[in-house]
């Protein structure tokens, strides 16, 4: 069975392509391309803007992907997307957003 990971599309894209990569694993985005390449052939990824990552979490089409809490809550999905961790990146920097 294969894993579906949503890899937010834009700003955060390549922050989050860093982080796949210092976890050890290559993922390769080629142009306008939605379905990324990655060295594991258990895991399938598709880029999907940030705000709409936990609907596709919560129908089902994605099994998990990176996005915002306050995306979650926006999207009223908290009470079927499951929190797994905090990750600390951003697009800018690591310093709290005024």
């Amino acid at each position: 069975m294969e894993l579906k990971l949503g890899i937010p599309k834009g700003s955060l894209q390549e922050p989050t392509l860093k982080i796949f990569k210092e976890a050890g694993y290559d993922i390769k985005v080629s142009g306008r391309n939605y379905y990324p390449t990655i060295d594991d052939d258990e895991i399938s990824c598709m880029l999907i803007r940030a705000q709409e990552m936990a609907r596709y979490v919560q129908s089902g089409q994605i099994d998990c992907g990176l996005t915002g809490l306050d995306w979650i809550k926006e999207n009223r999905a908290a009470n079927d997307v499951v929190e797994v961790c905090e990750l600390m990146y951003a697009k800018q920097s690591y310093k709290p957003i005024k």
